[in-house]
């Protein structure tokens, strides 16, 4: 607290009486000097101020020697006066006055850095620069006066921020302070002044020399977050992270401050009169201590009006890890930022880079986890559109299609002005497409062409609405659009030429536009030379060729096409293809030939199956059955004991097939031959896989006891890990028969690891799902069944899975679902026969367990009415008819008529069921009555 000036503070200097009576203007010069010197002697400067200015006035002009060494006294003091009590501008003017007349007064450095000083309070530091500069010259400046001007100028030219020209006083400051707070702050600017000019060398060797105070200098943290920043945009990632780890976080910085505060308020104490201190050096000091106290009150301010501060230091640390590729700690980071502060502005960019590092990390469960949790949490993100956009890419990539779209169609219901709408769309076309929904895929990419005319995804939506129009069949429609694609002039160039050119062809072959299609492969041939759709141009050709007839022409496109096969597939189309024509020729020897050599160069790699059986059907065309034997078992004994190579049981199929034939009856003894003596050569040999091929043939063509023993073999736990597809068919066959489920579906589980492509899939799932039934696994058989339509569609033998399903329905009592299910089953053209009048059957049973027995009677009425050849439903399904005619009552007669009907038919009055119809219209008929 200041205190007032009163007239009680002259009690030991000039009264105030006798002040009153001296007038400055009128007074003499010596009286006014020796009032003046007891005035500064008595610390009475506010009064001395009159005085002093009278005698400037008196003395000015005056060239005298004594005058003037009393003018430069009388100026250095006035100057003096001002400074302490405040009044900076002036005390400076008067400084500067000074120094500049009396360049040779000892006192001329002195009042230069008095003037400075007074500046810097001001802060006005370009004339601060100015004046110690001056001072500086002086090579024989005392020692504590050049500390104090290098100082000033140090921190003037700090202060203008020209951080090259500080460098060097600061150095010196640093080298020549005892004072630790001087030296201290000197490190501060320092240390700052590096930071500004990317000298990390300099800048680390005296970091440590900063002390608490200094390294929680609001300004030196600041600087270290922008050269962090400087260096992050510049790519040194490095450098950026370990400025960002040196800033203060925000609770140390208001910790530090607030001490700081606190403890400056306590030194501004109340003037104690009478002590060691005078009114003018307190009032000095109180006002030091206030230009303080405001600067750390604006510094303390500034943190605190920092919004998100640790939030933005700790994201910015997280930002240089994941761009160091050090993306684990990056993560913990942003997961650590989103979770402690879930609504912080800065959440929503944390969340999202979370998720895009772990999509740098390429862990996808995680990334996903991320991306679901922004999307769940931050409905009005600032990244929602490039977070459900890039979950749909990270689906697509794992081949998770099914979510892929849920997402895109999540993302376009929850931002209908999607910033990536098109791309969306184009995906989930893309995914309809990659899903065999080609009429979905073709709508979405139809949307595109039709709502975004400049999107970038234009083209490629053009060419797969074609793509999708030639999958679905139409043929007329796809050539169109292809040519429309192929002549569309906006395209430059276009990305799918080469690839629609060539399915421009298949679109005209599809459409019977033969001669067309035959002149637009010709033309890709010669437009396209190196394309990788060559040799497929050339075996259409060779088809197109064919189809007309000119076998030899045919024969030479094929050779082509194999000539230019860059895989397998190209290798192996052409070759069968033209195996087929020379078939037509009969030209035997040549597709012999041709076969050898094709086993021979691909082996296992290739279609051996198809090759030898081409071959053994040549040799069986010339009449030569042995030989077609030899060239089956020689591919099997070559492959037949690969573990996991499917292929083989199609040539054994074949064997299979003749033994049965009537054709080729006379060779019977001799397949039988051929196979004990492989079949003991693979005992004896150890090769476990091809013994149970062979022993899976033999239970093939035996009956009775016989096939029993191979069976027996066959149908046991240690044969599942070596047995190939044919025979892990046969095991869960037999084993659901056999009830013996957990082998069943350890072959299915095998069978699916190792054999997803063989013909026999469809055949080893349906025993699985039987096993699935009967041991009533029932949720498991539902799902198992939707699986098989999924990947078989509507075949025929697809029908025995869906009418599995009515019974997993029906067994569980859902007899509802059941009855739909059979429904399905019956309205499928594909299943109609021996599954009809089971599915009517059961369609039957669920109705009389609902209670509807007229409706249940009607579907076991059509069984024996309209499917009399299937004897095993016909005969369950009159006696199921009996029993709902006795369930209505009062229907003797219809009951009695129904046993007549079903008696009359020989084959069906020999079953139990028979019998008992029989049995029962012997207790209806009236006594002495005959049938």
């Amino acid at each position: 607290m200041v205190l007032a000036f009163t007239a009680q503070s002259f009690g030991r200097g000039v009264t105030e009486s006798r002040l009153s009576r001296l007038d400055p203007d009128t007074a003499a010069t010596s009286v006014l000097l020796e009032v003046t010197k007891e005035l500064l002697k008595n610390d009475q400067l506010e009064d001395a101020l009159p005085f002093l200015k009278q005698v400037l006035v008196r003395l000015e002009g005056d060239n005298d020697k004594k005058a003037r060494l009393t003018l430069a006294y009388t100026l250095y003091q006035l100057a003096h006066c001002q400074m302490k009590l405040g009044e900076y501008q002036s005390g400076a003017a008067n400084f500067i006055r000074f120094a500049d007349e009396f360049p040779d007064d000892p006192q001329q450095d002195s009042g230069r850095v008095l003037a400075a000083q007074c500046l810097t309070i001001l802060e006005q530091w370009p004339q601060v620069a100015e004046q110690v500069s001056k001072v500086l010259e002086n090579p024989r400046l005392a020692s504590e006066l050049k500390v104090t001007a290098t100082q000033l100028h140090a921190e003037s030219l700090y202060q203008q921020e020209k951080w090259r020209e500080a460098i060097k006083p600061l150095t010196s400051l640093f080298r020549m302070a005892r004072v630790d707070t001087v030296r201290a702050g000197a490190a501060v600017m320092l240390v700052t002044s590096y930071v500004r000019l990317n000298d990390f060398n300099n800048l680390f060797r005296f970091l440590p020399n900063c002390d608490a105070a200094a390294r929680h200098d609001v300004g030196l943290n600041v600087a270290l977050l922008e050269a962090g920043d400087a260096h992050y945009n510049a790519g040194e990632y490095q450098k950026a992270l370990l400025l960002y780890r040196l800033v203060f976080l925000k609770q140390e910085l208001i910790e530090h401050y607030e001490k700081r505060l606190r403890d400056v308020k306590s030194s501004m104490k109340p003037f104690a009169a009478g002590g060691k201190q005078t009114l003018s050096d307190y009032q000095e000091q109180q006002r030091k201590r206030q230009v303080l106290f405001d600067r750390l009150s604006k510094h303390y301010q500034v943190i605190k009006n920092f919004q998100d501060y640790d939030m933005d230091v700790a994201l910015r640390t997280a930002q240089c890890y994941n761009d160091l590729e050090r993306n684990w700690p990056a993560h913990a980071i942003y997961i650590r930022l989103y979770t402690e502060a879930p609504d912080s502005a800065l959440a929503d960019q944390a969340r999202f880079s979370a998720f895009a590092v772990m999509l740098d990390e390429q862990e996808w469960a995680l990334a996903l986890a991320e991306g679901y949790a922004y999307v769940d949490n931050q409905r009005d993100g600032a990244f929602l559109d490039d977070v459900s956009l890039n979950l749909m890419q990270v689906h697509m990539q794992q081949e998770q299609f099914d979510l892929a779209l849920d997402m895109g169609q999540r993302a376009l219901k929850l931002l209908p002005d999607h910033k990536y709408i098109d791309q969306v769309k184009y995906l989930m076309g893309y995914v309809h497409f990659l899903q065999l929904d080609y009429e979905a895929a073709l709508a979405d990419f139809s949307d595109i062409l039709a709502r975004w005319p400049e999107s970038r995804y234009y083209e490629s939506a053009e060419y797969w609405q074609a793509m999708s129009l030639l999958f679905l069949g139409r043929f007329a429609e796809a050539e169109t659009a292809f040519h429309a694609y192929l002549t569309n002039p906006k395209y430059d160039p276009r990305v799918f030429e080469e690839d629609a050119s060539y399915r421009l062809g298949i679109a005209q072959y599809g459409a019977e536009r033969y001669a067309e299609a035959e002149q637009t492969f010709r033309s890709f041939t010669d437009e396209y030379p190196e394309s990788p759709l060559l040799s497929e141009a050339y075996a259409m050709l060779g088809d197109l060729r064919g189809a007309e007839g000119d076998l030899s022409e045919a024969i030479d496109f094929y050779t082509l096409a194999r000539q230019k096969a860059l895989n397998l597939s190209q290798v192996n189309y052409p070759l069968f293809q033209m195996t087929k024509v020379l078939e037509l020729e009969k030209r035997y020897d040549e597709i012999i030939e041709l076969m050898r050599d094709y086993i021979e160069e691909y082996g296992s790699r290739g279609d051996f199956a198809n090759a030898a059986n081409w071959k053994g059907k040549a040799f069986k065309a010339l009449d030569q059955y042995p030989r077609a034997l030899d060239a089956y078992f020689e591919v099997i004994e070559a492959v037949g004991s690969d573990t996991d190579l499917t292929g083989v049981d199609l040539i054994l199929n074949a064997i299979i097939t003749d033994y049965k034939s009537e054709e080729w009856a006379i060779h019977r003894d001799l397949i039988r031959v051929r196979l004990d003596r492989h079949l003991a050569d693979a005992k004896k040999s150890g090769r476990r896989t091809l013994e149970l091929q062979y022993q899976t043939v033999f239970a093939s063509i035996t009956e009775g006891a016989e096939r029993e023993a191979f069976v027996d073999a066959i149908v046991q736990p240690k044969n599942v890990p070596a047995a190939g597809p044919g025979t892990l068919v046969l095991i869960a066959r037999e084993g659901t028969k056999r009830k013996e489920y957990e082998i069943v579906h350890e072959a299915t589980r095998r069978f699916m690891s190792n054999f997803e492509i063989s013909n026999n899939m469809l055949y080893i799932l349906l025993a699985d799902e039987d096993a699935l039934v009967q041991e009533g696994s029932y949720d498991e058989a539902l799902e198992l069944s939707e699986e098989i339509l999924l990947k078989f569609g509507y075949s025929k033998s697809v029908g025995m899975a869906r009418k599995r399903r009515g019974d997993a329905f029906r067994l569980q009592g859902r007899f509802e679902e059941a009855l739909e299910a059979y429904k399905e089953v019956l309205s499928v053209r594909e299943w109609r026969g021996e599954l009809t009048p089971e599915a009517l059957y059961y369609s039957g049973i669920c109705k009389m367990k609902l209670g509807e027995v007229e409706e249940a009677f009607a579907f076991f009425q059509r069984i024996y009415v309209l499917y009399e050849e299937y004897l095993q439903w016909v005969a369950p399904a009159y006696a199921k008819s009996i029993e709902c005619l006795e369930l209505l009552g009062d229907r003797e007669q219809d009951i009695m008529n129904t046993i007549e009907e079903m008696l009359a038919n020989e084959a069906v009055a020999a079953t139990p069921e028979g019998a008992n119809a029989r049995k029962l219209l012997g207790e209806l008929e009236p006594v002495g009555s005959t049938l």
